[in-house]
């Protein structure tokens, strides 16, 4: 697989200070934090220059299992595609609620998302985790801008997460998402064929929540979700995106893997959604556009691209 192309910080940022969480908070705390940020206004659009590091990250089978049943994947998907995405998540939570963080995370909006596998990974695995903040990006509703999450195994790189996350209706700054590995994705919609439905319960932001630690209001109940504008819980835009590539992935383990999602209109629960895809040439065909569609097959909530090679 092709490398991507790395967003960085723009020229003349301040030098990067690394800070080691050997032991990580309690989720209460982090959305206490989060609460606590919400009071913040008129700061200047300036990504602080930080990068925490969890030095022993353990893939436990017990997480993984819970992960896996929650999002679809089997047994002989092994350590599932976007599994990693929670070992960093805590890390994730603590930049976006750093006090030198121009805006409330409480209210941010999920743009994108871009994941690479680079190496085969197993239960019981102990990583190293790294996120940091990327560029800031111009956006037509706001300021957007990338985090930054890296795996690695004894100094080698396993598994890179980007993130794309928004501001909405503040003034915006930097360069585009045009040439980055999380520029807007353009597919064939129209060549792409429906392989299921689903049928999203009330209660999948709850159980999503239990195994990821992603415990946004938004996500948990309607009446929650109604403080920040929406007339009942969203599904989690990382469950949509694991629920794609365990429907898709062969039952057989992942040598390696890309999957890229642009997030579109959210998906409320209860709610029925149908995944759309792009049909197999061949047998050694391994990759896919895809769309998940609302009940009607029009509107898209995600659109992707998902490629992979098998052990």
């Amino acid at each position: 697989m092709s490398e991507p192309s790395r967003i960085t910080h723009p020229p003349g940022a301040l030098r990067t200070k690394t800070v080691v969480i050997e032991q990580l908070p309690a989720p209460a705390k982090l959305y206490a934090r989060a609460l606590s940020g919400l009071m913040k206004r008129g700061r200047v659009a300036q990504l602080p220059a930080l990068r925490l590091v969890r030095p022993a990250a353990p893939l436990e089978p017990v997480a993984i299992e819970r992960y896996a049943r929650v999002c679809g994947f089997i047994p002989e998907h092994g350590v599932p595609l976007t599994f990693p995405h929670l070992l960093a998540f805590p890390l994730h939570l603590l930049m976006l609620t750093d006090p030198a963080f121009p805006w409330p995370a409480l209210g941010l909006v999920h743009l994108a998302n871009h994941v690479r596998q680079r190496r085969p990974l197993d239960c019981n695995e102990v990583l190293r985790v790294e996120v940091e903040f990327g560029a800031l990006l111009r956006h037509d509703k706001g300021q957007a801008f990338v985090l930054h999450t890296r795996l690695y195994r004894r100094g080698e790189a396993v598994w890179d997460g980007d993130s794309v996350y928004l501001k909405r209706n503040v003034n915006t700054l930097g360069e585009t998402l045009a040439g980055t590995p999380l520029a807007a994705l353009e597919i064939d919609r129209e060549a792409l064929q429906r392989v299921s439905r689903w049928q999203l319960p009330a209660q999948l932001g709850r159980d999503y929540a239990r195994v990821s630690g992603d415990y946004n209001p938004i996500h948990l109940s309607a009446a929650s979700a109604k403080v920040f504008g929406f007339p009942r819980a969203i599904a989690h835009g990382m469950w949509t995106l694991a629920r794609v590539a365990s429907v898709l992935q062969p039952p057989r383990l992942l040598a390696e893997a890309t999957i890229s999602a642009e997030f579109k209109l959210p998906m409320l629960l209860p709610g029925e959604a149908s995944l759309w895809v792009s049909p197999v040439t061949s047998p050694s065909d391994t990759l896919r556009e895809l769309e998940i569609r609302d009940a009607s097959g029009d509107k898209p909530h995600l659109r992707g691209r998902f490629h992979w090679t098998l052990r």
